[in-house]
């Protein structure tokens, strides 16, 4: 009867998991599970699907081909597939125009704006454009990686390298304007932000985690802070890109960085009103009276614009790997690893809703008054209809 006993003690013992037992850990950083439990918000009005991913290249300047495929100007989608820009009709996906680029290794994307469109390649050559014909305007050459989007405005393109050089360039002919160098760190992983332009200054933040702000019209230089303090001695320690795009409102600039800080500066004298510990290689997104961002473990958090309180966060998302967020009359939206699109309450943080699609890890999303774009890794992009 003992043997018997211990026989079953040991077929029970067998039976609990090793982590039941102690032996393994759960991991702290698996992703949240989605509550599925929530309304849906979106139907699918159309999709592309027909070409393979614009990823499975080798070179390091290749590895961020794939990004920015998608943007969405007035009521069209304009798309990367190979080497050519088509713009669709948003409501119905019909073909309205298909161009040939002269690139089939873009990794900046492609900018529109001033009946122009202009792009880089992993060469570093800048293209531009005429947006009713497709026919090319320029081209010039940097020799320098440019990995994030183009600005567009009513006279020049301005460009920042991936080796901390912005570049102000004449839209009609191509010639450069005018550089700004920053000094770049020993050590750097992440990206590069966007130029941000803001009441005749353009605002360019560096790798180096500082923020300038710099006259669009000749290249003056007004300031130079640092976002952040530095919080250790090591190389590492020290690593605070800054891959946000810079954000204004009223006298302020707003900007994050990795390991770093959320700041808030006066714009003109460039002095820091306030700066609370926030790491982050995203966006940030202004409403009312809140700077809301997301962390680099995908939390969202929303601080108040006047002195960077925390006002709420939201840790539902956690590891999801999430798209950029957007922003749409008083609501967030971006997708995550699974293919989910969420919506959320920008005032609260509330999950309002959540709809389930075909895509696989969606890396991203982009919307208009009535539309989203999502598209996944594989290269599929899929259009809903906001109800």
């Amino acid at each position: 009867m003992k043997i018997f006993a211990f026989i079953i003690f040991i077929f029970l013992s067998g039976c609990q998991t090793l982590g039941t037992l102690g032996f393994i850990e759960e991991d702290p950083r698996a992703p949240k599970k989605v509550d599925r439990s929530f309304p849906t918000f979106a139907s699918e009005r159309w999709s592309k699907i027909e070409y393979p991913p614009l990823i499975n290249f080798q070179s390091e300047q290749d590895k961020y081909i794939g990004n920015h495929l998608l943007k969405i100007v007035n009521n069209q989608v304009f798309r990367l597939k190979d080497n050519s820009l088509i713009i669709n009709n948003i409501s119905n996906g019909r073909e309205l125009s298909e161009f040939v680029l002269e690139s089939n290794t873009i990794v900046s994307g492609v900018s529109v704006g001033y009946q122009t469109f202009v792009y880089s390649n992993s060469e570093g050559d800048i293209y531009a454009h005429e947006l009713s014909d497709g026919s090319i305007r320029w081209k010039k050459s940097l020799q320098d990686l440019v990995i994030s989007e183009v600005l567009i405005t009513s006279r020049s393109v301005f460009v920042q390298t991936s080796s901390d050089v912005l570049y102000s360039i004449n839209l009609r002919d191509g010639e450069i304007e005018w550089t700004k160098s920053a000094q770049s760190p020993l050590l750097s992983i992440r990206g590069t932000a966007s130029p941000y332009f803001y009441e005749g200054l353009i605002f360019s933040s560096f790798s180096n985690g500082r923020l300038a702000a710099i006259r669009s019209t000749d290249g003056i230089q007004l300031w130079e802070k640092p976002i952040s303090i530095l919080k250790g001695s090591t190389e590492l320690e020290k690593l605070m890109d800054s891959d946000t795009t810079p954000i204004a409102f009223d006298e302020s600039v707003y900007v994050a960085n990795f390991n770093g800080s959320l700041t808030r500066f006066d714009i003109r004298s460039g002095e820091k009103v306030f700066s609370v510990d926030f790491s982050t290689s995203e966006d940030l997104i202004i409403y009312r009276d809140l700077i809301i961002g997301q962390s680099n473990d995908d939390e969202i958090i929303a601080f108040d614009a006047i002195n960077g309180t925390k006002r709420w966060s939201n840790e539902n998302f956690m590891f999801r790997n999430l798209s950029s967020i957007n922003l749409l009359n008083g609501k967030l939206y971006f997708g995550d690893l699974d293919g989910y699109l969420h919506e959320v309450d920008a005032g609260t943080g509330e999950i309002l809703g959540i709809t389930r699609t075909s895509l696989g890890a969606i890396n991203q999303v982009v919307l208009n008054d009535e539309f989203i774009a999502a598209s996944d890794f594989s290269g599929k992009i899929k259009i809903f209809e906001i109800f």
